[in-house]
């Protein structure tokens, strides 16, 4: 991944240096595929491809999201998220189970981007929730 790219793409967005990138890996499951979620036993390995989120907190609700893969944008905020079909049901589902459980999270300006394959079984879209709670 190349972070100079990401963070000369976040300042081209939002006209600002990021003052946080976080990561977090895809990963393959070496045994126990699908039995996880059934209180099954894996055993799960992250791989070198990763989802990073280049991004600048905000002091309110909004969170501004930019995906660099799918070219589109995301804009909610955290008292009123709606259920998704989109690429952005994944980081309001994360801020909805976080403020579920009590956490007071703010907003953030981010971009999105990685490079786990989608629809490969390297969960992609878990490396997109990790990254988005990371980013809270």
């Amino acid at each position: 991944m190349n972070y100079e790219s990401i963070i000369q793409s976040f300042e081209s967005y939002f006209n600002t240096k990021p003052k946080f990138i976080v990561r977090a890996p895809g990963r393959v499951n070496l045994i126990g595929e699908h039995t996880d979620y059934n209180d099954g036993f894996v055993l799960p390995m992250a791989i070198d491809r990763e989802v990073c989120i280049a991004l600048n907190p905000r002091d309110d609700e909004t969170i501004r999201l930019f995906s660099l893969d799918l070219k589109t944008d995301s804009v909610f905020n955290l008292h009123s998220l709606t259920p998704s079909n989109s690429w952005d049901a994944y980081p309001q589902g994360v801020a909805n189970e976080l403020i579920k459980a009590g956490y007071e999270i703010k907003g953030f300006d981010g971009i999105i981007t990685g490079d786990v394959p989608q629809g490969a079984g390297l969960s992609s879209s878990a490396a997109v929730e990790l990254a988005t709670t990371k980013a809270f």
